[in-house]
This record gives structure tokens, C-alpha cells and sequence, in this order.
């Protein structure tokens, strides 16, 4: 548990530092009814141009149904229609509090909201700590994943249109944020000894840093994994995961489930399709990224996210795994868990019990990648 002086920090981390650009977090998709509560509540109504204050604690409620669906039908495309804040800079949904702002964004397509926090980075990399990693992890390995989780959000931040009303999502899709209570003393720290600190690659751009929980011994580049090549990243191999975490797993998938699997795989990603259903796994490593199967007297080379995509991570937890035939079915084996591109959690929580510094953690999964600081504290 935080002590009262951590958290008056946490509320005042930015405010000497006017530099520390916020970012917009969508934390709920398809509302019907939200309920926002806070101290002196500020309102603004953005469709009618309109702000109301409130004294005292306040809870107000917003139906997302035809009440806004109507007030919409004169727009195209989602339009961020209220805000709410606090002058204590918390305010509360449900059974939680963040900080910054709560935004509400609807579509006329749509009769229900999403609901942004916007939010300063800095903020948002404090209580996004607890949940990527352990808020209880040695604070070196904290600090690896604050430099890595700031580049993916400052990365996507500057990319974000006018036509998108949020930077990333709370979601395993970008990545898992936390709120004002899952922040402890440790991720404060963390944070606030890296502030401002992002990877760039050899040539100075930004590019997303990714992560994951366990490689299983080896890390992708990101190319390997979802086809496109961000500058800088290089595949490594990683003993230090293997003995905490998920163990090796298996399992089994119909033969008929991965004839259908491999067809949808050619057909999206390859404009290719399966002639013949009978198919001939060939000898395969657990770290390669593709698999090389024969569909009758063809062979075809397929990425084993693409896989992964569609079997789910139930099926295949990581992309790190190996495919044999046995009668009817296929027998999975892998290592591993996540898409195992850029920093291995897991891996970094070893290293930093062994001694090695936040820096030394990064040059090891990012080692093309430096360490710069974005903007002026």
C-alpha cells in the first residue's frame, strides 16, 4: 500500500513539467450508461459547447443510447461528446480512479460510448507498471519496462489523426493500463527514474517497443511475427525465462480444424488456397518462425502467428512451438508465452535479480536500440 506522501507525488509527478505530453487511453468499449462521480466535478458537453462545475461530490450519469444517437445523426465517425475532471485530479468510474480526464466518445452508427482517459504520460506509466509486470518486481526490471511501454505509447501518440479521438487501447492489443490505486512505491520510482525516456533505433526514429511475458528461449523480430519491419530489432536468444512462469506447454488441434486454419492463413495473407486436404507437417524447430507443411504435392511456408491468430492463445500461448501428425490429430508442442517479440518480462525479472541494470536489461532485447530522452523535463 502506498503512504499518503506517494500519493500526493503521484498527483503532483507533472506538475513541473509542462513538457509531459498526456495520452488518450480507451479503457471501455460499448457502454450503454456510464456513472462518473468526483469532487467539484467539471462537465463539458462538447456538442452544445457547453461546461457546467459542480461543488462538492458529485455523480453524474450519461445515457449512450438514442438520447445521443440523435444529437449525432448530423456527424460521420466517432466525436468525443463530454469530458469529465477534478481539480483533486482523480475522478472515479465504477470502482475505480484515475487520473487526468474521462472522455466520452460516441459514434452515430453506434448507440453506446467508449470511454477515454486522457491522462499524462508520465501518469499512466506509474499505474501501467503493476499490470504489465509486478508492482512488487525488483525495480530495475520496472524500470526496463517503463523505457520500453513509454516508446510504444509516445510512439503511438505521435501517430494518432485527428479522425482517432484515442492514442492506445487498455488492452492486450497495445497494452494493459492500470489505475490511480495499482500504482506502488516501486513503479513510482520506476517511472520517475526514467522519466522521459523512450528506444530509438540506429537511425534516430521512434519505433513501438515491444513486449511480452516469456519467449521460451528466443525472441522475434517483429517481421517474424506480423510481417512488417520496424528498424532496429534483432532476434536473441534468452535462457533467463525458462525456469519461471508458464512451463513448456501441449496440446492438440483436429486435423480438420488445421486444414481449415491453413486455408483461411492462404487465402488472407497469401492469396494461395489449399487443393488438397491432406496434409504433411515437415520437421520443424520450436524457435522457427514459419512452418513448412505439404498440402497434397504442394508446400507451403506459413508464419506460426498467423496460426496462432486464428487457433487462439488457448490453443498456441506463444509462436515459439512445433507441430507433429498422429492419426487424426496434430500434436502442439511449444515454450513460451505472448508473441515473444522485443523485451521477455520474465527474462528481465531474472536479470535484475542477477544484478543488471534497466540499461543493460534493454541493450540485451533491444542491443541496435538507444536510449534517449523525448521530451524536456
Amino acid at each position: 500500500m502506498l503512504r499518503t506522501g506517494c500519493l500526493l507525488f503521484i498527483l503532483l509527478l507533472n506538475s513541473a513539467h509542462a513538457a509531459v505530453p498526456s495520452v488518450k487511453v480507451l479503457i471501455a468499449k460499448s457502454l450503454n450508461n456510464v456513472v462518473v462521480e468526483g469532487m467539484d466535478l467539471l462537465k463539458t458537453i462538447h456538442l452544445q459547447r457547453r461546461s457546467e462545475q459542480y461543488n462538492g461530490r458529485k455523480s453524474i450519469s450519461f445515457n449512450c443510447n438514442s438520447k445521443f444517437k440523435n444529437k449525432l445523426s448530423a456527424y460521420t465517425g466517432p466525436l468525443l461528446v463530454a469530458s469529465l475532471s477534478s481539480p483533486t485530479g482523480l475522478i472515479s468510474w465504477g470502482k475505480h480512479k484515475y487520473q487526468g480526464e474521462l472522455q466520452l466518445v460516441a459514434d452515430r452508427k453506434s448507440e453506446s460510448c467508449d470511454l477515454v482517459n486522457s491522462i499524462p504520460l508520465e501518469a499512466y506509466i506509474t499505474t501501467l507498471l503493476a499490470k504489465e509486470m509486478n508492482g512488487t518486481w525488483p525495480v530495475e526490471a520496472l524500470k526496463a519496462q517503463a523505457v520500453a511501454a513509454r516508446t510504444y505509447a509516445y510512439e503511438r501518440l505521435r501517430k494518432t489523426t485527428s479522425a482517432k479521438l484515442y492514442d492506445l487501447e487498455s488492452s492486450e492489443k497495445d497494452q494493459v493500463s492500470g489505475t490511480f490505486f495499482d500504482a506502488t512505491e516501486k513503479t513510482l520510482r520506476a517511472s520517475k527514474e526514467t522519466e522521459g525516456e523512450i528506444l530509438i533505433g540506429p537511425s534516430g526514429k521512434i519505433s513501438p517497443a515491444f513486449f511480452h511475458s516469456k519467449c521460451g528461449g528466443r525472441t522475434f523480430r517483429p517481421d517474424q511475427v506480423w510481417g512488417g519491419v520496424e528498424e532496429g530489432y534483432r532476434s536473441v536468444n534468452c535462457t533467463f525465462c525458462q525456469k519461471t512462469g508458464m512451463k513448456d506447454w501441449n496440446g492438440k488441434i483436429q486435423n480438420k480444424k488445421l486444414v481449415n486454419m491453413v486455408d483461411q492463413v492462404l487465402k488472407k495473407y497469401y492469396s494461395d488456397s489449399i487443393v488438397d486436404h491432406n496434409i504433411k507437417i515437415m520437421p520443424d524447430s520450436v524457435h522457427n518462425s514459419e512452418i513448412r507443411l505439404y498440402a497434397g504435392d504442394r508446400l507451403h511456408i506459413i508464419k506460426k502467428s498467423y496460426l496462432r491468430n486464428l487457433a487462439g492463445r488457448e490453443v498456441l500461448p506463444s509462436n515459439n512451438f512445433i507441430m507433429s501428425s498422429k492419426n487424426s490429430e496434430i500434436h502442439v508442442e511449444g515454450q513460451g508465452y505472448g508473441h515473444g517479440v522485443g523485451l521477455c518480462q520474465l527474462g528481465a525479472l531474472e536479470l535484475a535479480k542477477r544484478g543488471y541494470t534497466y540499461r543493460q536489461i534493454l541493450s540485451f532485447y533491444f542491443p541496435r536500440h538507444k536510449i534517449k530522452t523525448a521530451y524536456n523535463l
